[in-house]
């Protein structure tokens, strides 16, 4: 992406890249996949190549395009194609920032495809912490609540 376009992208909220802290968060689903799953959901991750934010960092949407359109391509899907699925609840926790620094996330699939974080608040304070060099220690927990593999 030229330097004019990626600063356009980034002030609009939209980039091609996963913040630490997206990181973070996919990776504590994975985590708890079972290994045929985890696969796969390496793969939906590693093909997501547009990522748009929503203003103060509550919601971030993921999609693979493809000619400027967005791709499902159906290899890729997971066996439970619920319109919405909330897959799981993480809780993001920076016990030595100046005061106490709590996030809830949930992370969505939809139609069998990873799609979205939500978060309860904005998660700059989060996402910029991390950034830190060294970064603060955090504290990931994180709950699956639906099946990827019930087939709908």
């Amino acid at each position: 992406m030229p330097p004019l376009t990626e600063l356009l992208g980034k002030l609009l909220g939209r980039s091609r890249g996963l913040s630490g802290l997206e990181l973070r968060v996919l990776d504590a689903v994975r985590a708890l996949l079972p290994a045929p799953q985890a696969c796969q959901w390496d793969e939906q991750v590693r093909t997501i190549n547009k990522v748009q934010r929503l203003p103060d960092g509550v919601e971030v949407d993921f999609y693979r395009m493809k000619q400027g359109r967005p791709s499902f391509d159906e290899a890729l899907a997971f066996p439970n194609r619920e319109g919405e699925l909330l897959l799981a609840i993480v809780s993001i926790v920076l016990d030595q920032a100046p005061w106490p620094s709590e996030l809830a996330a949930r992370v969505w699939c939809t139609r069998g495809f990873l799609f979205s974080i939500e978060y309860d608040g904005s998660s700059k304070y989060v996402d910029e912490a991390l950034d830190m060099d060294p970064p603060p220690p955090l504290r990931i927990d994180c709950r699956l609540v639906g099946d990827l593999a019930a087939a709908r």
